[in-house]
């Protein structure tokens, strides 16, 4: 009698246990198990478990801003802007929203209404390089140049090895005309991002415009030799050798970019106007 009665409350079990085992999932739980379907693309599923996180959970902006962000990334921005503007106005002091809201401004052209996010994102995160500097590129594109120089410059002192923030600050900086200081944070970029070509291309052309044609033809052949086919490098290259009053190697290398052809001498007198124009008198 004794032993069945000890079978049946094993069978029975522990509620308490059955209960702990089947506890809900808490917020943080599905909006990890959001995040591990939005990274294999299961865009539904992402989706959907982000709405059940907001809706355990609807205090939180966080959650309000990834259920945005994934309808972003499936180009459902009129519900994406609909997240993001709720979490900006039931949590206003988070920086966070206010940064996505930016982004999706951004993102339709509207420089306006994401400097003022942008703004709001950099007051309320302290000193945030990205913020810093997605603040001042849209001051760029609202044409507030010194205003965006301040806040490209803040980014690039809060992340000193930043390629990206050296060279956008370098042509910030040749955009106003202060080629001294260009070639500084585009040189910082080229040695911070040894394999862009496209920084070493930059800086050749920022070099020809501040008059250093033969610091020019260095770097240009550096970024030839990561682009050695593309028609552009080897064009500003010959843009640096006839402004040296190197005419020959000029010739080679418009010959590979496809301007010239071996008969063609008019195109040579254009080209040396234009090179004028574009870098001052060359010496040829």
């Amino acid at each position: 009698m004794k032993g069945n009665h000890t079978r049946r409350s094993q069978q029975a079990g522990h509620p308490e246990q059955d209960q702990v085992n089947h506890t809900a999932p808490t917020p943080d739980e599905i909006q990890f198990q959001a995040d591990c379907h939005l990274a294999q693309g299961e865009w539904e599923e992402a989706i959907k478990q982000y709405r059940r996180a907001v809706s355990c959970d609807q205090a939180n902006p966080e959650r309000r801003v990834r259920l945005g962000d994934a309808y972003a990334l499936t180009e459902n921005n009129g519900k994406a802007l609909s997240q993001y503007k709720h979490a900006v106005r039931t949590n206003p002091r988070k920086a966070e929203p206010h940064f996505s809201l930016a982004e999706l401004y951004r993102r339709y052209g509207k420089w306006e209404a994401a400097a003022i996010e942008y703004e709001r994102a950099v007051s309320y995160s302290g000193d945030k390089a990205l913020y810093r500097f997605k603040f001042g590129e849209a001051l760029w594109q609202c044409g507030r140049l010194n205003d965006a120089l301040e806040q490209i410059q803040t980014a690039v002192r809060l992340a000193q090895t930043d390629s990206y923030y050296h060279f956008r600050l370098g042509e910030l900086y040749r955009k106003l005309d202060r080629y001294e200081e260009a070639i500084t944070h585009l040189q910082l970029a080229t040695i911070f991002a040894p394999s862009d070509a496209y920084y070493g291309l930059q800086l050749g052309i920022t070099l020809l415009r501040a008059g250093k044609a033969s610091e020019a033809i260095d770097v240009l052949s550096i970024a030839l030799n990561l682009k050695p086919t593309d028609p552009m490098y080897h064009c500003v290259l010959a843009d640096a050798y006839l402004k040296e009053g190197m005419e020959a190697d000029a010739i080679t290398h418009y010959r590979a970019a496809g301007i010239l052809d071996d008969y063609d001498s008019v195109n040579l007198q254009i080209i040396r106007r234009t090179v004028r124009e574009k870098y001052g008198n060359t010496t040829s």
